[in-house]
């Protein structure tokens, strides 16, 4: 039969533990001290010298050890054991003074305070107190032996010597940790790094906040400096799931909300107080400009955020806020290629893709689509006649006046000079010329300034040709090319104008005449209709 371990020994085989860190090394602890002396539970505390407070950090009852969050004072109730620290202040605050094993009896049990001092004076740690005090609490029921002086001594040589190995537990805990960080740093750079080459940036970048710190909840919000609004965009949780948070505009004043106050750089109140060590607010920045506020928090588990957590979020701050500020400069980038500066309407190559979606989508569920194509009359003329910028000014107001009647699943573009294509998804035939009436009705109100004219002003008219799917053509190319056809019908039949083309196929023309109004007035010859036309202005609309 073999003989049972020394105590020394026992607690030697168990301190091995550490390389697994802290809480593996503590749970070690307890589960071996658990079986040496026959217990029923036992309980690891710390105290806190400046607040007073005792920690109960990990508890063992029937077997099993979890983890446990319970601070009290000496003097209050204690909800652990059915054990009032009322009325054993005098045992704990007995043990923790003379650093002496003090056996007592409890209304649930006979219990013992097996005390501990840890000196980390001349330690290699940083961010460590100086000295570290608590104790183990031994739990037997009271149909059991009570804990004896022998056996009090005994369990305090057991405990300290998985305490002497304490520093080597927190040593690997520490590089657990150190190795993780490195590892998150390599990690999130390459996300921040990428991070403009991708449509969901924001979300991997809140995936890897998330994922490699753990906390509850990632949120992230920028400001709008048009607007003056701090707006939400991203929230990431531990679940893994990210959510859009548009719907949260805060105004930019002081006093409207304490993320407008922190962004503001005032004092954002008691809340943050009191959630300091669970909530941290991380202005974003860049080149001395608040863009944005990243928030992560723990909340729901209410675990306090660990300082070297704290310490590399924060070092992370200046690249978080550069990739958020690249990523909106690329999508402002890519929505400049998009879309055309001077009236504000998408470009052909976007058309061209939402046409192919809308078109497919079309088919599929058989519905009409109706295409409007259109340009302004004369307006080579009015560029030869007036200059560019007055050309210019035409295009822009045809442009705003076309966004301001549009549905929004209509699509507009500019395909090119003074030509523009509005497809409208779901809209027949009928429907589509009332559009694209309503459209001249407002164009023909409008009028540009001309200082240097006789008339002083300018009314510009504008052509449409409309195609329906599946009524004039069941292709794209098909249902452009007979848009087109319609707009030659008008332009040779009467000008500032819309005709449907399965109204207008019959009559319909050769294609004589250039889409964009023409180079020359029907009639006249080009120099002869820009001086005609200069002087009376009959074919520009140019009131009098």
């Amino acid at each position: 039969m073999k003989k049972p371990k020394k105590f020394k020994e026992q607690a030697n085989d168990y301190s091995q533990a550490y390389y697994a860190g802290q809480d593996a090394f503590f749970k070690a602890a307890l589960e071996a001290a658990s079986r040496r002396f026959e217990l029923d539970g036992a309980s690891f505390y710390e105290y806190d010298e400046k607040t007073s407070h005792l920690r109960l950090r990990l508890r063992l009852l029937r077997g099993v050890v979890f983890e446990h969050e319970e601070n009290s004072m000496p003097g209050a109730p204690s909800i652990s054991a059915g054990v009032r620290l009322r009325r054993t202040d005098s045992v704990w605050l007995k043990a923790l003074k003379t650093l002496q094993p003090v056996p007592f009896k409890g209304p649930a049990g006979y219990f013992a305070a097996i005390p501990f001092r840890l000196d980390y004076s001349g330690a290699p740690l940083q961010n460590s107190p100086a000295v570290s005090t608590g104790f183990v609490r031994l739990e037997r029921y009271l149909r059991k032996k009570r804990f004896s002086p022998s056996e009090c001594a005994a369990a305090m040589a057991f405990i300290g010597e998985f305490l002497r190995n304490y520093y080597k537990a927190e040593f690997f805990s520490l590089n657990k940790k150190y190795s993780r960080n490195i590892e998150a740093i390599t990690e999130l750079t390459e996300v921040f790094a990428g991070s403009l080459r991708v449509r969901d940036s924001f979300r991997r970048i809140l995936a890897g906040i998330q994922t490699y710190f753990g906390f509850d909840r990632v949120r992230l919000y920028l400001i709008d400096e048009k607007n003056k609004k701090l707006k939400g965009e991203l929230s990431a949780d531990i679940r893994g799931q990210i959510k859009s948070i548009a719907y949260e505009e805060i105004p930019l004043e002081p006093g409207a909300h304490r993320f407008a106050d922190i962004v503001l750089g005032r004092d954002s109140g008691a809340f943050m107080e009191r959630y300091k060590d669970c909530v941290l607010y991380l202005p974003l920045a860049v080149q001395g400009a608040t863009i944005g506020l990243l928030i992560v928090d723990n909340l729901l588990s209410q675990q306090r955020i660990a300082q070297e957590d704290l310490v590399l979020l924060k070092s992370f701050a200046g690249q978080i806020g550069l990739a958020v500020d690249n990523v909106r400069l690329f999508d402002k980038v890519e929505e400049l290629s998009l879309y055309d500066e001077l009236t504000k309407l998408p470009l052909r190559r976007y058309f061209n893709q939402r046409f192919q979606e809308e078109f497919y989508r079309a088919e599929r569920f058989k519905q009409p689509l109706a295409l409007i194509w259109g340009d302004i009359d004369y307006f080579k003329e009015i560029n030869d006649t007036y200059g560019h910028q007055i050309g210019d000014c035409a295009l822009k107001e045809m442009g705003r006046v076309i966004l301001s009647n549009l549905r929004k699943i209509d699509f507009p573009c500019r395909y090119g000079g003074d030509e523009v294509i509005i497809m409208l998804p779901q809209a027949t035939g009928a429907e589509a010329m009332k559009f694209a009436r309503r459209l001249l009705e407002e164009l023909s109100e409008v009028r540009i300034p001309v200082p240097f004219s006789k008339t002083r002003e300018l009314q510009i008219s504008i052509s449409f040709g409309v195609s329906t799917f599946p009524q004039d053509a069941v292709s794209q190319e098909k249902l452009l090319e007979k848009a087109d056809d319609a707009l030659y019908w008008v332009k040779s039949h009467s000008r500032g104008s819309a005709a449907l083309y399965s109204e207008s196929a019959a009559e319909s023309p050769p294609k004589a005449e250039q889409a964009g109004g023409g180079a020359t007035v029907p009639g006249s010859t080009a120099p002869e209709a820009r001086e005609k036309n200069a002087d009376s202005g009959e074919k520009y609309n140019v009131n009098n």
